[in-house]
């Protein structure tokens, strides 16, 4: 099979494929070739996006209860549905796959790691399944949820640095390669290195066509880098890959952040009100998105009419538990905008209780989301000095909020905002030159830019 990465870009890649691992070490789990091939089907639906992946894994556990892969593979999906409701759910399944989990090395050991998840161990789940992926660099299940929980929970170096340090053990020749380089590009992307981040996602999903988390990858690349027209380009000539995976809302909000950077907010709310439904029935991650994109209209004085109710009744009506900041912190967003400070003030007291239950979230809840929030709250109350201080002060802590540069760009936009709309001329000049430092290509921050000038010449004329 010929290599999908040019000669320079494959030179790129820490360390150089070595060939198969030893057969006891594949990814293809023991069992009947039947099981093994429905896992891989299943584990492919995890990586890009399209099937449902849970439903193939509770198939899988019936009709082969025997088979170690499908009970690991359904321990790692509710571990990544990362709330509550799903903790039953988790106790159950580690229950049924207790006679497994002796039989076979590995799955004790993603036993045990869904099992620190179940025990609300944040640190010891992630550490654990990180631990499988150094010991066994082609298990690409344990590389997703440790790749996800880097990102939910602020670990960003770890998203390049945990793929890359696979990416010698493997080569284009063995099933499941376009899943690793999509991660990959994924982390370089979050690490600021964009131009291989689209280089190695084209890759990604020539390998592996479909591979809608590639496309997502991409995608981020452009974003990172402000070139919206090349992001409007790409989202549109991979629609039909994308438009009917699980990334599709998502990749939906992507596209609209696209034509609010060039100006097209017709487009944006079209997309919002025509793909992005923020309906009581809507998941935590259309509620993120629609909530985003809202508050980014907001920031840019768009009437977003009654919009933000629907928003926040859905919000409203789902458990805001604290696993999540990043979702929690977009509730306060719902919260603020629909005006609703008793909503407001209740998550807040739910995330100081929520932040007693395990050390390391309470270290996220305290440290990021709860000043976050607050901030929030503040700039909705049209304090926006108190906003601008509160943001000033822990914006380099936004992260571990979790969530994406491109999702976590909207505190930063925010705290110029707050800036600008307080009149301190030197902090909006500041923080609006080193978004056009970061994104050159970007047509919003070059009127961020132009309204940081005004700024400060009203206070020269004053």
């Amino acid at each position: 099979m010929t290599h999908p990465l040019s000669p320079s870009l494959q030179q790129g890649l820490p360390g150089r494929a070595i060939g198969r691992l030893p057969s006891g070490a594949t990814s293809r789990p023991a069992g009947t070739s039947s099981a093994g091939d429905r896992f891989q089907a299943a584990l492919a639906m995890l990586h890009t996006g399209h099937g449902d992946a849970m439903a193939a894994a509770d198939a899988l556990v019936q009709d082969h209860p025997s088979f170690a892969g499908g009970h690991c593979l359904r321990w790692a999906l509710l571990v990544m549905a990362a709330r509550d409701g799903a903790m039953a759910d988790l106790a159950r399944a580690l229950r049924a796959g207790r006679t497994v989990r002796n039989a076979d090395a590995r799955a004790r050991r993603h036993f045990d790691a869904a099992a620190a998840w179940l025990a609300r161990d944040l640190r010891g789940a992630l550490d654990a399944y990180g631990a499988i992926v150094a010991d066994h660099p082609d298990d690409t299940l344990a590389l997703r949820v440790a790749q996800f929980g880097d990102l939910q929970w602020g670990r960003t170096e770890s998203l390049r640095s945990r793929v890359a340090a696979v990416l010698p053990h493997w080569n284009p020749d063995m099933p499941g390669y376009g899943h690793v380089l999509g991660m990959y590009a994924f982390g370089l992307a979050e690490m600021g290195d964009a131009v291989r981040a689209e280089q190695v996602g084209r890759s990604a999903l020539a390998c592996t066509p479909g591979n809608a988390a590639a496309i997502h990858a991409v995608a981020h690349a452009f974003e990172m880098q402000g070139r919206a027209a090349d992001g409007i380009a790409w989202l549109k000539q991979t629609a039909a890959q994308w438009t009917v995976s699980s990334y599709a809302i998502h990749l939906w909000w992507h596209l609209a952040l696209f034509h609010l950077d060039l100006g097209d907010v017709g487009m944006a709310l079209s997309i919002l009100d025509g793909r992005i439904r923020a309906n009581p029935d809507a998941d935590a991650a259309t509620l993120v998105d629609a909530s985003s994109l809202l508050w980014r209209l907001q920031l840019l004085g768009i009437d977003t009419a009654g919009r933000w109710q629907t928003v926040a009744d859905a919000w409203t009506a789902r458990p805001l538990d604290g696993l999540r900041p990043f979702n929690d912190t977009h509730a306060m967003l719902a919260f603020v905008g629909a005006h609703r400070p008793g909503s407001a003030a209740t998550l807040m007291t739910q995330l100081r209780a929520s932040a007693t239950r395990t050390r390391d979230l309470g270290r996220a809840v305290y440290q990021a989301a709860l000043p976050v929030c607050a901030a929030l709250i503040r700039f909705g109350r049209g304090d926006y000095n108190g906003a601008a201080d509160r943001l000033l002060r822990h914006r380099r802590l936004t992260e571990r909020c979790g969530g994406s540069h491109a999702q976590c760009d909207l505190l930063h936009l925010t705290l110029l905002e707050s800036a600008l709309r307080s009149g301190q001329a030197d902090l909006s000049r500041e923080l609006s030159r080193e978004r056009v430092h970061l994104r050159p290509h970007s047509r919003l921050n070059a009127q961020l830019v132009t309204r940081a000038r005004g700024v400060a010449q009203s206070l020269l004329a004053a």
